[in-house]
């Protein structure tokens, strides 16, 4: 699906109507962000990087749960408030204009990220702390530059022997995408089989699976070599459908519940 048509999901449907670059715009640490560590992204490039993440499906889901979007419609009052301080209004609002408000804000890091530093003053030298997170190195810059890197790498391998780094765990932003082995193109597939239901309350499972272009390859045999027949088709994609629907219903739930994403059936809070 193409970022044009990925808004569609659920039914409201609005125009990227971003402010002018030419105002004011701090670019922000965003882990999730392809060059946004690195250079700093401009506004557009930022909603572009954006819509490649899970940050784009967190909003679609919201979007998708008429509990959240009646929180937006209270203003921000209700089950849900504490979501909404964070997330705020999703209801009539495109994903630019969203992540223009909210979105960038409450993903990117709070807190300068660690880096290399060179100890250049007594007063970062008396900071200095040896602790297990952290190698001190001392380098005489008599020696030549290959010979210092080469020493260099044999201690930073050593000191990272064992260890698995992760860099979510450092994360400080405000809101963290969970970690999961749930693919994008599923929720994708779970939004776009919710709203056609939602639309049409009427169809039955199977025409909502041939509408939403659900593919169970009906070429597929059985391992007698008997192509599988009409009846078994129409079981297959009605159970496929219900089990979307369902996972649907967790994904919003859990979305509500800042976790996200997760189809796992939600925690009682």
């Amino acid at each position: 699906m193409s970022c044009e048509n990925q808004d569609k999901i659920h039914k409201p449907r609005f125009f990227d109507n971003t402010m002018d670059e030419k105002e004011s715009f701090e670019p922000l640490p965003n882990k999730h962000l392809r060059g946004s560590l690195t250079r700093g992204l401009g506004l557009q490039e930022e909603i572009r990087e954006a819509r490649k993440t899970p940050i784009y499906w967190w909003f679609m889901t919201l979007q998708a749960s008429e509990d959240y979007l009646q929180c937006c419609r209270n203003l921000g009052k209700g089950r849900l408030a504490n979501l909404y301080k964070d997330f705020g209004d999703v209801d009539k609002k495109s994903f630019a204009q969203w992540w223009t408000a909210q979105g960038r804000k409450i993903f990117a890091e709070r807190k300068k990220l660690k880096r290399v530093e060179a100890i250049e003053e007594r007063s970062q030298l008396e900071r200095l702390a040896i602790t297990e997170d952290r190698l001190i190195i001392e380098v005489p810059l008599t020696l030549r530059r290959q010979t210092a890197i080469r020493q260099i790498g044999k201690e930073l391998k050593k000191a990272y022997e064992g260890r698995d780094i992760d860099i979510w765990q450092q994360s400080t932003a405000k809101r963290q995408i969970i970690k999961s082995k749930v693919r994008m193109s599923t929720v994708e597939t779970i939004l776009r089989v919710f709203k056609i239901r939602d639309e049409n309350p009427r169809l039955s499972n199977y025409e909502i699976g041939l509408k939403s272009g659900i593919d169970l390859d009906l070429l597929a045999r059985t391992t007698d070599g008997e192509v599988i027949d009409e009846a078994l088709e129409r079981r297959r994609m009605t159970i496929a459908v219900s089990r979307y629907l369902a996972q649907a219903k967790n994904l919003i739930a859990n979305a509500e519940n800042g976790i996200f994403p997760s189809l796992q059936k939600p925690k009682k809070t």
